[in-house]
């Protein structure tokens, strides 16, 4: 009778001992394809990112080499020389207004941020007008900075409205032979400027009209640099995508 009963443990005690361990094997698998499917999202995480960082690569606009690559000087009459030597344009003062159009493929497209140095070494007006494209490539502004005197810094136009007369607009004191770095954020609702450390323009544009200045500048679009009756100089203009 023990012997009968012993074998009865015995066989309960395989029993159970089997279902245990179907049960662990059952838990391991679930457990190890848990850790699968994470490493494969991490890995989807991974290229995404990757992605995105190619993405936002910054884009030289500036010649790979010498000569003036894919810029073109723009002839507005009584207009000074332009040039590109070793990464720097310099545009020579002119009777009025003096500049270069972008005529290459690498178009920035909002949203966007854009960056460079420029500074004034001669006269009494702008030393950096950028006309870019915002909303599409055929929706420019320029962003204006040193003119009406040598001073102002902001966008035209807005709403018809140059960078003297709308919101953007501000006084700044500049020096000659001074670089300043400039960076602009380009959105298709938005445009944000800094001159250095300084934000000085954050405005939404949102249902409103975004446009150029009647007259030469217009030469300039979609992408320019130009300046008004000064010599200036310009280097490390670059841009790359923002993030939506």
């Amino acid at each position: 009778m023990d012997s009968f009963v012993s074998l009865l443990v015995d066989i309960k005690c395989a029993v159970n001992s089997q279902a245990m361990t179907q049960s662990i094997r059952k838990s391991a698998g679930v457990f190890l394809l848990s850790i699968m499917v994470s490493e494969a999202d991490q890995k989807g995480v991974e290229v995404e990112a990757k992605d995105v960082a190619a993405d936002r690569e910054w884009i030289s606009l500036v010649p790979s080499k010498e000569g003036m690559g894919s810029w073109k000087a723009l002839n507005f009459g009584g207009e000074g020389d332009t040039t590109w030597k070793e990464g720097t344009l310099t545009i020579e003062e002119g009777a009025e207004l003096s500049g270069v159009v972008f005529t290459g493929k690498n178009l920035p497209e909002a949203p966007y941020e854009l960056e460079l140095e420029a500074r004034r070494t001669s006269g009494v007006d702008f030393f950096c007008g950028l006309t870019l494209p915002v909303r599409d490539p055929k929706t420019c502004v320029t962003f204006i900075c040193g003119g009406w005197g040598g001073g102002v810094v902001g966008f035209s136009s807005l709403d018809g409205m140059d960078a003297s007369e709308n919101e953007t607009g501000s006084y700044q004191a500049f020096k000659d032979q001074e670089w300043y770095k400039i960076r602009l954020e380009i959105r298709t609702d938005s445009l944000k400027a800094w001159v250095g450390k300084r934000e000085l323009v954050d405005v939404v544009t949102k249902g409103r009209k975004l446009g150029l200045r009647f007259g030469d500048i217009e030469k300039c679009a979609p992408l320019g640099l130009s300046t008004w009756q000064t010599t200036a100089e310009l280097r490390g203009l670059r841009w790359r995508k923002l993030l939506e």
